[in-house]
């Protein structure tokens, strides 16, 4: 959706009937990304950097005062009582202006002011007209027509010139009837005439003379001069009233566009008068940052997707290396056959030999330190011989290691791909782990998170894990020592608990219902028949040295179903 300052000058006037004379009580970052003040209305929410910049008064929300312009603007709005929220005729900019008093009745004046225009958006608080804080500033070398530092005194952004009409309006609409009609020419040629004309108006107006050509092309210019000029001079001053503003959907009643006038290039979509602007920004704000959110976690996802089959490619490297040296038996076998040659032939060994062919294995060469006996060549040789098999003992471990490694790279690559964005920290973390990276403890307690559930019985229900961590707090917090513990049979998935508040056994068809479930959240949720084991949780153990989440367990019985259907949420 598009915006222009009549929209925004709407917006203004509606927030300025909801929150004028309404304190401040608190202020500081959504969990989106926006800023926010929260009012006893709720929220107000301000997007000024996202694809439409808005200011919308939503419902309440969390407010984190981050470190920087956030947390010194936060500090200073906190308890303000707003006064009056207006709009800057022309250009898309809202300011709310905020005030309170000291003890001794001092009054000091504060001004938060929204500037709403797509890819150069920024949100600044002022005192006096003076900078407090900016969300984005620059001096100026960056922009030769303004600076925004904190200390100097504010300058608004200069409303945009005119576009560059290359015909006169009567030429423009006279074209309109050619063969080769050009309506972006007629609206360059109207919001030249009339630079305070949104391009939407524009639009609209130029789209109704289309609709009634056959006319006087002179006629149709005069009236669309006529429309445009009503537009204009309905804006002086604050609006008095708050009529309906005009709302267009899509056949999936998806809103494609709003406005305070009638747009007559919308005629396609379903029109419907609303009688809130905000109401239906607020709706589209709301949508627009799940959005970017999506996208923004899809992107980590992609990233993090990378990191691990990077890593897993140099492990499987590795891997491939260690045991081609520990299948190379030749070296070792050589040295021990050199040196109990040697021995043997001690004597026959001469005084500062480089090399000596044994009389009992003449088809063997052996080399040997022209500075040592024989008896310390032999004992030198030994030391080598001895080494390669310290050596082929740490090849052995390093290769369980690297088999370990490439088990969890691939537990990691699976559950990078059922994570939510709750639950991507958490493997993001385990893919620091894969990559040998200290993970930093967390600033606080992590909130624990709530496993996946399913009641299918009065006193029975089934829960599964939703990440590594959430796997380990699971299996080994959660779960009672004889809970029955479910996984997929040789393969990266889901910890799935079947809990039975009463001492009775499992039925069947609660054993089939928790193996379908690990089916489904496991890499074989694809396949027709998964096996899957199952065992009582006091059978299962946490692998030693591993990331969470990596268990063994014995005592283990296995059914083959086929996957279905995930649980919601557990309440």
């Amino acid at each position: 959706m598009l915006t222009d300052w009549l929209i925004v000058r709407r917006v203004a006037a509606e927030l300025d009937r909801a929150l004028r004379g309404a304190r401040i009580r608190d202020a500081g970052r959504l969990a989106d990304g926006r800023f926010g003040l929260r009012v006893p209305q709720g929220t107000v929410a301000i997007d000024a950097f996202g694809p439409t910049p808005i200011v919308a008064l939503e419902g309440p929300y969390e407010l984190e005062r981050t470190a920087g312009w956030i947390r010194a603007a936060a500090a200073t709005l906190d308890g303000l009582r707003i006064d009056r929220v207006r709009a800057r005729r022309g250009d898309r900019l809202i300011a709310i202006e905020c005030s309170t008093r000291s003890r001794f009745g001092v009054a000091s004046a504060y001004r938060l002011v929204a500037e709403l225009v797509p890819r150069f958006g920024n949100v600044l608080l002022l005192k006096d007209g003076t900078i407090v804080s900016a969300a984005k500033e620059f001096g100026a070398g960056r922009n030769a027509l303004r600076s925004i530092v904190v200390g100097d005194p504010y300058e608004p952004p200069p409303l945009p010139d005119p576009p560059r009409a290359d015909r006169t309006l009567d030429d423009a609409v006279a074209a309109l009837a050619s063969s080769d009609p050009d309506p972006a020419s007629a609206i360059r040629a109207l919001r030249g005439e009339f630079p305070l004309l949104p391009r939407l108006v524009a639009e609209s107006l130029v789209a109704e003379t289309i609709r009634a050509l056959g006319a006087s092309p002179v006629a149709l210019a005069e009236r669309c001069r006529s429309r445009a000029r009503a537009v204009i001079d309905a804006t002086e001053g604050e609006p008095d009233g708050l009529g309906d503003v005009f709302a267009y959907r899509d056949d999936a009643g998806t809103l494609v566009q709003a406005h305070v006038l009638p747009l007559a290039q919308f005629a396609a979509f379903a029109e419907r008068r609303e009688p809130s602007l905000g109401a239906l920004l607020a709706d589209l704000v709301v949508r627009a940052t799940h959005d970017r959110a999506r996208e923004a976690f899809e992107q980590r996802r992609e990233r993090l997707r990378a990191r691990i089959e990077k890593r897993r490619a140099a492990i499987d490297a590795e891997r491939t290396a260690l045991e081609s040296e520990r299948d190379d038996d030749g070296a070792r076998d050589v040295l021990r056959r050199a040196g109990e040659l040697l021995y043997a032939h001690l004597t026959d060994v001469p005084p500062h030999a480089a090399a000596f062919v044994p009389p009992s294995a003449p088809d063997v060469t052996i080399v040997l330190d022209p500075a040592l006996d024989a008896k310390a060549n032999a004992a030198a040789i030994f030391k080598r011989y001895r080494k390669a098999v310290a050596k082929l003992d740490h090849v052995g471990r390093r290769l369980d290691e690297a088999r370990a490694d490439l088990a969890f790279a691939r537990e990691i690559a699976w559950e990078l791909e059922r994570a939510e964005p709750e639950t991507l920290d958490d493997v993001a973390d385990a893919a620091k782990r894969l990559e040998r990276r200290p993970v930093a403890p967390p600033k606080a307690a992590p909130a624990k998170q709530r496993p996946l559930d399913e009641r299918v019985a009065p006193d029975a229900r089934i829960y599964v894990g939703r990440s590594p961590k959430g796997n380990a707090d699971l299996t080994f917090r959660l779960a009672r020592p004889d809970d029955l513990w479910f996984h997929a049979r040789e393969t990266p998935g889901a910890h799935v608990v079947l809990h039975i508040d009463t001492a009775r056994a499992a039925h069947d068809a609660e054993l089939e219902r928790a193996a379908e479930l690990a089916a489904y959240h496991s890499k074989a949720r694809e396949s027709d028949n998964v096996a899957v084991d199952y065992t009582e949780r006091k059978y299962v153990r946490r692998a030693h040295n591993a990331p969470p989440g990596l268990v063994w367990y014995t005592n283990a019985r296995t059914r083959v179903v086929t996957p279905r259907a995930t649980p919601a949420v557990g309440a």
